[in-house]
């Protein structure tokens, strides 16, 4: 048994390799675009042209040659539905609207008469050769596939539109823009007005990016205003331009870091496709979520790499649970994730997170850790953040004077639970006026 959710080409299971597929409800909205289609832009003849081209390939994966047969079992309120629908059955290839005809008829009977004939067409014995098979070519030569003008139209630009992402995924943003020019100037049908408006957004949008390409700024302007009329009738392009707010301006550091981030996208074998990543992605929440340090270290390892860091624990007895270093920052992570809500961290954790940059900036070969651009003011010594004993006023039970610990509370992961970290933070110093290790009162 191969079980293929979703999937509907790109496998071939000739002669012998199968005779039963299983056809499970209708493949429509299986992934965020076809949803967009359907429910934002309410292009309905786009998102039912789809769905056709799923059911034709779904059914065609066992006959790949004139001597192929298959039992195409077709289940689900909503598949049957589409396939009873007339204007959906004559977009179909003439022998598949036969078949479809022929299974429809015989499938009112007894559950013991319908397995009857599933062992005949599998079998292939003298009922379905002298029966079955004449009814359905008799059948096929009353049938012709009518398909809408539209469709030809779809399918001429499939082309331009394969070029266009290929474009855009390569960061060509002027090619990219070209090509949905391509392809709107081939959606012409009135029905293809969502789609069409669809495509001029993206062509003005990938020609904005490429700005710098001659004559680019007014195609931009251009493919915008067509996707404006396009998208009469709806609200999604109203909603986007609605959002629209000015591109940040990043400080050095977050410029840093933002190429550090696309170069790790681009160069890592982990992050590679769409699968490594959410496997990747997967296993580092899954890491996150765990109250074991061990699995909990290697969570944040694997977020540093996320971030554009290098990423690793070092080695050693007492040493930092995670080190995230970028080119002009330094960041060690201490992860208490087996420490109680309850209660303060001790002052023996608050040291050990204050001297891991300067023991890494020894591993490292380097006099101290790169401090981080734009601090406040310059720190007198060491790498790390601060946290110093505080003295607090005398309580009920305690002696005058008694020392207590004060931490800044540091925020929890989303939906991790509680747990008690500490941070050593190149160049961030809460108080640069204070000499590390000195109490004050």
């Amino acid at each position: 048994m191969l079980l293929a959710p979703s999937r509907f080409d790109g496998m071939d299971l000739p002669d012998e390799s199968c005779n039963i597929i299983l056809m499970h409800d209708l493949p429509d909205a299986l992934h965020l675009q076809d949803k967009f289609l359907q429910s934002r832009l309410r292009a309905g003849r786009v998102a039912l042209e789809r769905v056709r081209t799923r059911v034709i390939q779904g059914a065609g994966r066992c006959t790949r040659g004139p001597r192929d047969f298959a039992l195409v079992i077709v289940t689900g309120r909503e598949l049957q539905r589409f396939l009873s629908r007339l204007d959906v059955r004559e977009g179909l290839p003439p022998e598949l609207q036969a078949e479809i005809a022929f299974g429809r008829d015989n499938s009112e009977v007894p559950p013991s008469d319908l397995v009857a004939l599933a062992r005949s067409a599998l079998d292939r014995d003298q009922m379905r050769q002298q029966v079955a098979e004449p009814d359905i070519v008799e059948r096929r030569s009353e049938c012709a596939k009518q398909a809408p003008a539209y469709v030809g139209m779809l399918a001429a630009s499939a082309e331009h539109e394969v070029n266009a992402w290929q474009a855009a995924w390569q960061e060509d943003w002027d090619t990219a823009s070209r090509s949905a020019v391509q392809v709107l100037d081939l959606l012409t049908s009135r029905e293809l007005r969502p789609y069409q408006a669809m495509w001029a957004y993206l062509g003005s949008v990938w020609a904005r990016l490429a700005a710098d390409a001659p004559g680019a700024t007014a195609r931009a302007e251009q493919l915008l205003e067509r996707a404006r009329k396009a998208a009469f009738g709806t609200t999604w392009l109203r909603e986007i331009e609605g959002h629209a707010v000015a591109a940040p301006e990043l400080g050095a550091l977050d410029t840093e870091a933002v190429a550090a981030v696309a170069e790790a996208y681009r160069s890592s074998s982990k992050l590679k496709t769409a699968a490594k990543f959410n496997t990747f992605a997967n296993e580092m929440l899954a890491n996150l979520r765990e109250q074991y340090s061990v699995k909990y270290e290697a969570g944040l390892v694997s977020l540093g790499e996320l971030l554009g860091a290098r990423s690793f624990k070092p080695t050693g007895q007492g040493r930092t649970d995670a080190a995230w270093l970028w080119p002009s920052w330094w960041l060690t992570v201490e992860a208490k994730s087996e420490q109680k809500s309850e209660g303060g961290v001790s002052l023996k954790y608050i040291r050990q997170s204050n001297s891991q940059l300067r023991q890494l900036a020894s591993d490292e070969r380097v006099a101290e850790a790169p401090r981080r651009r734009g601090a406040e003011a310059p720190r007198r010594r060491g790498a790390e953040r601060q946290y110093q004993p505080r003295r607090l006023p005398s309580r009920d039970g305690e002696r005058p004077g008694r020392s207590r610990c004060g931490v800044p509370s540091l925020p929890c992961l989303p939906g991790h639970g509680p747990r008690a970290r500490g941070a050593g933070d190149a160049g961030m110093d809460p108080d640069p006026q204070r000499r590390p290790g000195r109490r004050r009162g």
